[in-house]
């Protein structure tokens, strides 16, 4: 029996590291630091790295989003 696997299949990554966001999104590494150095987007420390939830980085969008 063969299943067919498709991308829903595949778990999402849950943490990004601060390159993983400039490459995913834009915006450059400083923008990001300091994002959260200013409190703005919550991190995971690992170690010396930091790692962005993948559901705060959406709410981070969300909130500074501007509508007409």
């Amino acid at each position: 029996m063969s299943s067919t696997h498709c991308a829903q299949d595949v778990p999402r990554k849950r943490l990004y590291s601060i390159k993983e966001l400039v490459a995913l999104i834009g915006a450059t590494e400083w923008f990001w630091r300091s994002q959260i150095w200013d409190g703005q987007l919550p991190y995971v420390q690992v170690g010396r790295k930091q790692f962005v939830d993948h559901q705060d980085v959406e709410s981070f969008i969300e909130k500074n989003k501007y509508k007409n």
